[in-house]
């Protein structure tokens, strides 16, 4: 295998690694995010509808510390 080769391979491996540190410090970056296609919301909203048109969608406390909007049934 030549050495392009090698230094090719590694450098492939070095910036997936990198990629999923970054995806890890996002995911555990101190709570404040919501799921994909969730939108947030603020403390102060807890227990109201995020959407005047949708009513079982809360705004609700995370146990991570985000705010997030999530659907409920009556």
């Amino acid at each position: 295998m030549s050495k392009i080769r090698v230094a090719s391979i590694v450098l492939t491996c070095l910036v997936v690694a990198i990629g999923v540190g970054a995806l890890r410090v996002e995911a555990a970056g101190g709570g404040r995010h919501c799921p994909r296609h969730v939108k947030a919301c603020d403390a102060s909203q807890v227990g109201q509808p995020c959407d005047p048109n949708n009513l079982n969608v809360i705004c609700s406390a995370q146990a991570d510390g985000s705010y997030c909007c999530l659907a409920y049934a009556p």
